[in-house]
């Protein structure tokens, strides 16, 4: 049975000194008057390293405890059941030891080392723990939960994974990116770094789900879907088509005669815009006409030029005049928008002139 030191020359049983800050980490140590094992191990109640690193030094013991065998526990469980996750002895006053077997992820895990010295006295040091393991896969971004919106055709892509130290081999990602619709796969890239930038542009208006898959040097492997999709949105080509309200209203103002109409375009699409009454009369049309053709490109419409102060595209814009360029009478009117599949109506008073 082990027990928890031996007996010194003067007969003063050794003792075991809780675990205590060094720097910035944290030490497990079991003391003695002649005789202390120290053990140093990764940092922080949640651990970056999937294969953490201990660094063991045994210092005060006589010539005849030599040689030591050290031996390295690292635990699932604070009782140290079998089986036990890593379970490693070396021969020697110190060693650096590498668990070669990747901690399973975001449980809870505890270390120590028991030394028994050439006579087979053992000290086993104070349990460090418990500690949380890191997630093994983690994506950052584009990964918003409600989903995503960014404003390049090839966006940045940004993982996470738990560290593999060395000697174990790094991981290999492989990253897929899929449209939605379909889950036919747009990119498919295979890389070491956990950032990504596309070689080609990804369509605009388009959603996409992107996932990555890992290999860990220990053969493990691991693979995390998007949590939501992501579209990628330009100045050139809206999200979706809609309609704003027009502005002002009432109109004519003192700064504006006419009052604004503003709409987006997903696609190219044969749009409409006309001034009707309330009974549905058309009383003037805006599109197709005044220089722009009834098909339009994908884009932002009825924002001003550079260089004007009316936020105001005058081309679609409604100065209360009828096709025939009468003055219409006081009242309230329709401003209809249709193109894209899509059609609405907002309202407008026209205070006279």
């Amino acid at each position: 049975m082990f027990r928890r030191g031996r007996v010194g020359a003067s007969g003063t049983p050794r003792r075991i000194v809780a675990t205590a800050i060094v720097g910035c980490v944290m030490v497990a140590t079991a003391s003695a008057q002649s005789g202390d094992i120290t053990v140093t191990g990764p940092a922080g109640a949640l651990l970056r390293e999937g294969t953490p690193r201990f660094t063991i030094a045994a210092t005060g013991f006589t010539q005849a405890d030599l040689p030591l065998q050290l031996r390295l526990q690292v635990a699932l469980s604070p009782d140290f059941a079998a089986p036990l996750w890593a379970d490693t002895t070396v021969v020697g006053s110190s060693a650096t030891i590498v668990v070669p077997r990747l901690l399973p992820p975001l449980v809870n895990v505890w270390w120590r080392v028991i030394a028994r010295t050439a006579q087979g006295q053992p000290v086993i040091s104070n349990a460090d723990g418990p500690r949380r393991s890191p997630p093994w896969l983690t994506l950052i971004s584009p990964n918003n939960l409600n989903g995503s919106t960014v404003d390049s055709p090839r966006p940045e892509f940004l993982w996470t994974s738990a560290a593999l130290l060395s000697p174990v081999a790094p991981w290999r990602y492989t990253i897929v990116i899929s449209r939605s619709s379909d889950g036919l796969a747009a990119l498919t890239t295979t890389l070491s770094e956990t950032v990504y930038r596309p070689f080609v542009d990804l369509e605009y208006n388009t959603s996409y789900r992107w996932a990555v898959s890992a290999v860990a040097g220990t053969g493990d492997t691991v693979r995390v879907m998007s949590a939501s999709s992501f579209v990628i949105t330009s100045p050139n080509a809206p999200i979706a088509t809609v309609m704003f309200q027009s502005f002002p209203t009432p109109f004519p103002t003192e700064r504006l005669n006419a009052t604004c109409i503003w709409f987006d375009l997903r696609k190219q699409s044969d749009v409409r815009l006309e001034v009707l009454d309330l009974r549905g009369n058309r009383v003037a049309r805006i599109l197709p006409g005044r220089g722009l053709g009834g098909t339009l490109p994908p884009g932002r419409y009825g924002r001003a030029t550079i260089g004007s102060d009316t936020g105001c595209d005058e081309r679609l814009s409604w100065d209360g005049t009828d096709d025939r360029g009468r003055v219409v009478r006081p009242g309230v009117y329709l401003i209809r928008f249709t193109g894209d599949g899509y059609t609405n109506i907002k309202k407008v008073l026209f205070r006279g002139r």
